[in-house]
């Protein structure tokens, strides 16, 4: 399972103080809302998207969501504060269509819901850590439909099992006056499945079903409450590579952006204020931050000629989070992190028309070239994007300077995934994927005023292609 390793690995190294005493409600709690969409966005790069939200909708109804929550908070016999909750959702969105080879379509109807059971542990006053197993359905009504093109549409339906990890911090806002938590949330997906109805159509068409089990979703969102009422802002990534192939096709890589609004109401709750938990750790000093990525990817590819071009810089973002270990090290004002970070790093692209040529150094195609071969492009509107994710886990030693000015190093393991797409006219061929394990290393400066920190950094990541960045950040300590 990708990633899920150094996610793990994060949390033993945190799990290691003794325990305190705090306060906390224990007992049962229901939720009971309403969910508003800003944007929602599927894309297959370079070959098709699906969008919905206020662009696609002639009425705000049109993306509404309906919410259900169940808490129940208690203390064990170890004397820990524990947390069962169980997480349901509805979805009903209109999205529009649109396919570089078939045309566009509008007023597609979407349905997704998703179920997840969900345990948690309180590991500091304002820190709460969940795990369980999630689930999510995902149906597209496109049949009997037919593109500006003429293409025919086709329901299709998507699964998905999931694995989250949650992290929930507790972030009140005095100026809003807002006693929130902010929610920062990794998901493994374990299996995953998508089936396209084409049977319908007759003759030689079936219905396809594919696998598409290697993927993950990052989601953060901040809780906050008025006047009796929860207000939740959010974000969501999932990332899902290739599926298998099925008589000669494939459901490709793609991505899915979503931002909206969750506003729920408390009803037939039941709790009280606890005082005398265990805390499993007694470290408050974490931090949350985001980055902005200007990356360049190598795509070992060089010499191009005719109209062939190479890109390999583009932007990306990072989601970041870290504890303070140390604010000394051996009497001198060294400090010492441990970070989290989730990196997205954009696409690489090289892209050419019909009798152009580029060279390669060997590794396109999982070194299917010897390095030095001239590839001749054979159609018009070739392009071969690389796209890089990784998650990393390092140590962060920084050095104050003056004024909250510092500087800092930055070392640790990088776990990657990199996909390699041929697409052609319009046609996402079935692409090549590479993952591994490698190190990734930087420096930066910074400055810290109260609860902020900003900061620049340069990081080199070693992958199968190797990745450079210059990041500004932005982050928020606890």
């Amino acid at each position: 399972m990708k990633n899920l390793k150094t996610i793990f690995a994060s949390l033993l190294i945190i799990i290691i103080h003794q325990a305190n005493l705090s306060a906390a409600e224990v007992g049962t709690k229901h939720e009971y809302g309403l969910s508003f969409l800003g944007s929602y966005e599927y894309e297959e790069p370079k070959l098709m998207h699906l969008r919905s939200g206020s662009q696609a909708a002639d009425d705000e109804l049109e993306n509404l969501g309906f919410l259900y929550n169940y808490k129940n908070a208690f203390i064990n016999d170890g004397g820990f504060l524990n947390e069962f909750e169980f997480d349901s959702s509805y979805q009903f969105l209109t999205q529009t269509y649109w396919s570089n080879g078939t045309g566009t379509m509008k007023d597609i109807d979407v349905e997704i819901y998703n179920l997840r059971a969900l345990y948690g542990i309180q590991l500091s006053d304002k820190l709460m850590l969940k795990s369980g197993i999630g689930y999510r359905h995902l149906y597209h009504y496109w049949q009997n439909r037919q593109s500006t093109t003429g293409a025919n549409g086709y329901d299709r339906e998507q699964d998905y099992t999931y694995i989250p990890i949650i992290a929930e911090l507790k972030m009140p806002i005095p100026e809003l006056n807002l006693d929130g938590k902010l929610k920062v949330e990794f998901d493994q997906i374990i299996e995953g499945n998508n089936t396209s109805y084409l049977g319908y159509l007759g003759g030689a068409y079936k219905d396809l079903s594919f696998k598409n089990s290697d993927g993950y979703a990052w989601k953060v969102s901040y809780e906050g409450k008025r006047n009796g009422f929860t207000f939740e802002p959010y974000y969501e990534f999932m990332h899902v590579d290739d599926s298998n192939i099925v008589s000669s096709s494939h459901e490709p890589a793609n991505t899915t952006k979503e931002i909206g609004l969750r506003v729920k109401k408390e009803f037939n709750s039941n709790r009280s204020v606890a005082t005398d938990f265990k805390e499993v750790l007694g470290n408050d000093d974490f931090y949350f931050g985001v980055q902005l990525l200007r990356s360049e990817v190598e795509t070992g590819m060089y010499a191009p000629t005719g109209t062939a071009k190479i890109d390999e810089e583009d932007y990306g973002y990072s989601i970041v989070s870290g504890m303070r270990v140390f604010d000394e090290i051996n009497g001198k004002p060294i400090k010492l992190d441990v970070e989290l970070a989730y990196n997205q790093f954009g696409e690489a692209v090289q892209s050419c028309n019909n009798g152009d040529t580029t060279k390669t150094d060997g590794r396109y195609r999982n070194g299917r070239f010897a390095s030095g071969t001239t590839l001749t492009c054979t159609q018009d509107n070739n392009d071969v994007i690389i796209e890089s994710y990784s998650t990393t886990l390092g140590i962060k030693p920084s050095i104050d300077l003056s004024n909250g000015a510092f500087i800092n190093a930055n070392l640790g393991l990088n776990r990657w995934n990199q996909s390699e797409h041929d697409v052609i006219a319009g046609t996402n061929n079935a692409g090549t994927n590479y993952d591994g394990y490698d190190t990734y290393y930087g420096l930066g400066l910074g400055f810290n005023s109260d609860n902020l920190t900003l900061g620049i950094e340069y990081l080199k990541h070693d992958m199968y292609y190797d990745a450079e960045t210059i990041s500004a950040s932005l982050k928020y300590n606890f």
